[in-house]
């Protein structure tokens, strides 16, 4: 039995978000192209809709905060997920 190969999303070429179904992406493998985008801060350097798009997921928890730092195109600070965790625990505090 051939062994199923391991879907990689670096290696979808991020303008496929733009139609995800034309290039045969399932849902999941969608949300896994948009969070390495988020991951590597690739999605902050692009054309508007990619940033947009991405923090837009983020807010409804679609996708996740990097863990490591990451930087918009104008060089400010992307939220770690860490960061994220801890700025809700002192809004519920407060």
């Amino acid at each position: 039995m051939a062994k199923k190969k391991r879907f990689d999303p670096a290696s979808v070429p991020i303008y496929a978000l733009e139609d995800p179904e034309s290039f045969g992406l399932t849902e999941r493998q969608t949300i896994a192209v948009w969070q390495h985008g988020v991951d590597t801060g690739m999605v902050w350097g692009l054309q508007g809709f990619y940033g947009r798009t991405a923090q837009d997921m983020l807010n409804a928890g679609i996708l996740k905060y990097p863990k490591k730092r990451t930087h918009d195109y104008y060089g400010n600070p992307i939220p770690t997920q860490a960061e994220v965790k801890k700025r809700r625990k002192l809004q519920e505090t407060s």
